[in-house]
Order: C-alpha cells, then structure tokens, then sequence
C-alpha cells in the first residue's frame, strides 16, 4: 500500500467516526443513581437533576432483594412511588391488596415521567408502599 492510499484509507475510517461523536440527539442533562439500603432490600433510583419547563422528567426505581430465604411482601400498586414537586400532575395509587414473594437476587422496576411545571429547585419524592421501611431523601433537581 501506498502512502497517499493509507492516508486515505485513514480519513474515510476516522473521519465518520469524528462526525458519529458530535450526535444532536445527545441530552444536556445531568443524572443522578441515589440508593438506600434497608434490612435485605436495596432501593436505587436514577433521575436526571437538571430539565427544562414543558419537558418530562423520566425516574426509574430498582427494588432488589438481597436476602438469603424468600420472604412475602404486602404493598401497594406501584411498590415504587414517585412524587415530584415541580409537576402538577397527580397519581392515583392502590395502597394495599398485593403479596409479592421475593426471591434472592430479584428485581422491580417501576419508571414514571412527569410533565414538569414549575421551575426553580424542585424535588423528586420516593417512596415504598408496603411492608418494607426504606426512606430515601428527596433528590433535588433544577428546572430551567
């Protein structure tokens, strides 16, 4: 191979690359994992911390059993509960009449998404309704 072939070789290798790094979709926001961990149950949520009015704000909540036996667990519909200050939109929740055995290891996910609002230093509230005790700080999150 050539010089002049490998240097050409080389652009239309890099060059696209180069372009696929500057994507207009990418999102200008900052995310934020909190977790709290309670007896065998680690609770872990992740939100972005900073959005823009008229926008939604999607959360997601990861409820995972570390326990050895299983054990059966009354709670509400969704277990995960979200409650975000800088919307007006309101839920309307089951608070009890479901048993879930967890296993070892297992998992719920619960996402929401809130059109938001208010702007300012708004806060993102999350709770478990159900038998298990986990209390996790209100997350801030800064609306443009």
């Amino acid at each position: 191979m050539t010089k002049l072939s490998s240097w050409i070789l080389m652009l239309v290798l890099v060059v696209p690359m180069i372009f696929a790094g500057c994507s207009s979709t990418e999102k200008n926001e900052d995310t934020v994992t909190q977790s709290v961990v309670a007896s065998d149950f680690v609770l872990e949520v992740i939100t972005p911390t900073i959005i823009v009015t008229g926008e939604a704000i999607k959360v997601k909540g990861t409820l995972k059993y570390a326990g050895i036996k299983p054990v059966e667990v009354s709670h509400g519909e969704p277990i995960i509960r979200f409650f975000f200050s800088g919307s007006n939109e309101e839920r309307s929740y089951t608070d009890k009449g479901y048993l879930t055995e967890f296993n070892s290891g297992q998992i719920v996910e619960v996402e929401d998404e809130f059109i938001v609002t208010k702007k300012g230093k708004q806060n993102l509230f999350v709770n478990i309704a159900g038998d298990i005790s986990l209390t996790m700080n209100p997350i801030e999150i800064l609306v443009k």
